[in-house]
């Protein structure tokens, strides 16, 4: 934890704690729905390539059989780690087609549901049921997964619509027992460029507070300026504020978080600046919009790789840079919730870097455009005097929570009278986010 003392005129870059003693002895006197992310899989070895899988921390593992494996496995380590912070993960494939795996024995024919390697740990066994008939059981990884019982013919059992499976007969054929039937040919195909910036379209079509952008190798750069043009026009074109949380990038925006170190997990495991975006991502939208992630805990974290030393960590604050500290109990703490945006304007004041800010902004945003649909109000006086009235109670109701300060319920929120004509309606609206305090300076006076 950053710390020391201060100058009243120099305003400090790390959050801490600053106190000066001096002598100076006197004669005693006596909010909009939050905690969507979505972590894309890079190469993901089976599942369905190109299309959102929604997952809710309520059931982790409710999309176990289109994955292949737990969120809790270390092939889904970017989602488990995405769930200390979010609600609801979309879990996105980026990869090429690939091929599925296939088996035969016992009279039918079985093929993965999905391509990639991991259909060749499927098997399945038919042995004869003590009654009547047969039971087919399915294992993925060793594990059962699928089980039926007193099946008699292979048109019961393609009936049965496995998850993990597809089985096939040819014209006739009947069921025999067999100990063991493994599947086999299941390939990958390496994700391509393209891949990479469908998934960026897609993120157009769902409702979401954030995503992660783990990349890394020779084409990383190109697709981040992707990453940022895609976000940009989110933004511009269609009112969909949405903020990405990318390795290495300095992007200079607010809405790029810029993740520039990892931690280590008390089990070994070590999360990367990479890694570590899908946390950052599930960190942004699951904080609430009067909540800053300054010092918010990384939950299971005791080490971290790339510890900043304090010039360093001065230096990454002013490069925009979101990283990872330790408190002065020595946890796993996030520095400083901040994005990218390191050039301050008249427009874009130094406030917009900070992300509890932004997601004033995000809360703002979703409101008005729930509370405000197109061809829900008069464009006339009557219309525009209920606009304001509306706009003023949302605005008030924000100042309640915590999140804006010093509203004018009179003139805060107002239609453009002399602009608004046809179907075109203009407002006049303005908002004082409200801030944490994270540098707090102490000037102590001792007799």
């Amino acid at each position: 934890m950053a710390g020391g003392t201060f100058d009243p005129k120099v305003k400090k870059v790390r959050p801490g704690n600053y106190i000066n003693f001096e002598s100076d002895k006197v004669e005693s006197s006596g909010s909009a729905v939050r905690g969507i992310t979505a972590i894309p899989l890079f190469n993901h070895n089976y599942g369905p390539v190109g299309e959102f899988i929604k997952l809710t921390n309520a059931a982790p593992d409710a999309a176990y059989a289109m994955l292949g494996y737990s969120v809790y496995d270390n092939e889904l380590l970017l989602v488990k780690e995405a769930f200390k912070k979010a609600s609801t993960v979309y879990v996105y494939i980026v990869a090429g087609a690939g091929t599925q795996a296939t088996g035969s024995g016992g009279g039918v024919s079985a093929t993965a549901k999905y391509a990639g390697t991991r259909g060749n740990d499927l098997k399945f066994s038919i042995v004869a049921n003590p009654v009547a008939g047969f039971d087919v059981t399915v294992y993925l990884g060793g594990a059962k997964v699928s089980n039926y019982e007193g099946v008699t013919s292979v048109a019961d059992l393609v009936s049965a619509e496995d998850e993990y499976v597809t089985f096939t007969a040819a014209e006739g054929a009947e069921l025999a027992e067999i100990a063991s039937v493994a599947l086999a040919g299941g390939t990958c195909e390496t994700a391509a460029t393209k891949d990479y910036t469908d998934f960026l379209d897609a993120i157009e079509g769902i409702t979401l507070n954030s995503f992660a952008f783990p990349i890394t190798g020779e084409s990383a750069e190109s697709l981040k300026s992707s990453v940022k043009a895609k976000v940009n026009y989110l933004w511009e074109s269609c009112g969909k504020r949405v903020h990405a949380a990318v390795p290495d990038f300095k992007a200079d925006c607010e809405f790029i978080i810029n993740v520039t170190n990892g931690v280590v997990l008390s089990d070994g495991t070590e999360i990367d600046n990479v890694k570590a975006c899908a946390w950052v991502a599930a960190a942004y939208a699951g904080a609430s919009y009067t909540t800053s992630n300054t010092y918010a805990l990384y939950e299971g974290a005791v080490d971290i790789i790339g510890n900043k030393l304090h010039e360093e960590a001065v230096a990454a604050i002013n490069n925009g840079e979101f990283f990872f500290s330790f408190s002065e109990a020595g946890d796993v703490v996030v520095e400083y919730d901040i994005n990218s945006l390191v050039t301050f304007t008249s427009k874009k004041d130094s406030s917009y870097r900070k992300n509890r800010v932004q997601r004033v902004f995000d809360n703002a945003n979703s409101l008005y455009k729930t509370t405000f649909p197109p061809n829900k109000y008069d464009n006339n006086e009557t219309g525009w005097n209920v606009m304001e009235g509306l706009g003023a109670s949302l605005h008030l109701a924000m100042q309640e929570d915590g999140a804006i300060k010093n509203v004018d319920e009179k003139n805060d929120f107002l239609v453009d009278r002399a602009k608004s004509e046809g179907d075109n309606t203009y407002f006049d609206v303005y908002l004082q986010p409200v801030d944490s305090s994270e540098k707090l300076y102490f000037q102590v006076r001792t007799n």
